[in-house]
């Protein structure tokens, strides 16, 4: 594949796993914009590079154990539907999380500009317009 965009998200999320922050958001253009589902904790909009750090640094902080799987890579010209297993242990509550949901990213030049969040992985893929 000549696009490098699933294999730098790939590698994004298992950054995210090993708590590497800025290995994580390597991926993302400075400009990006992410939108998260207000079905998802910490949902909001977040412009910038800094600022979704802040928001990735302030969900991890919530979770004493935290892995995403990559269970589906779908790519849609310059739109790469990114469907995920997550399983966690919250820090406070010890409450387990298993939950499966999706990230739609807008890809250019190799780098995200944009991320639109599901709770709704069947969404995520429609959002896809295939």
């Amino acid at each position: 594949m000549s696009d490098p965009g699933p294999d730098t998200l790939r590698r994004s999320y298992q950054a995210l796993n090993d708590g590497d922050l800025d290995a994580a958001l390597e991926a993302l253009d400075a400009d990006a914009v992410w939108h998260e589902s207000p079905e998802l904790p910490g949902g909001d909009e977040f412009r910038g590079r800094e600022a979704v750090r802040g928001f990735l640094k302030d969900f991890l902080a919530e979770w004493k154990q935290f892995h995403q799987e990559v269970e589906e890579i779908v790519v849609a010209g310059d739109r790469v539907a990114v469907l995920i297993h997550l399983t966690a242990v919250g820090r406070g509550s010890g409450v387990e999380a298993d939950t499966h949901y999706g990230h739609v990213w807008t890809m250019r030049g190799g780098k995200g500009i944009r991320v639109d969040g599901y709770r709704d992985r069947e969404a995520a893929l429609r959002s896809l317009g295939s």
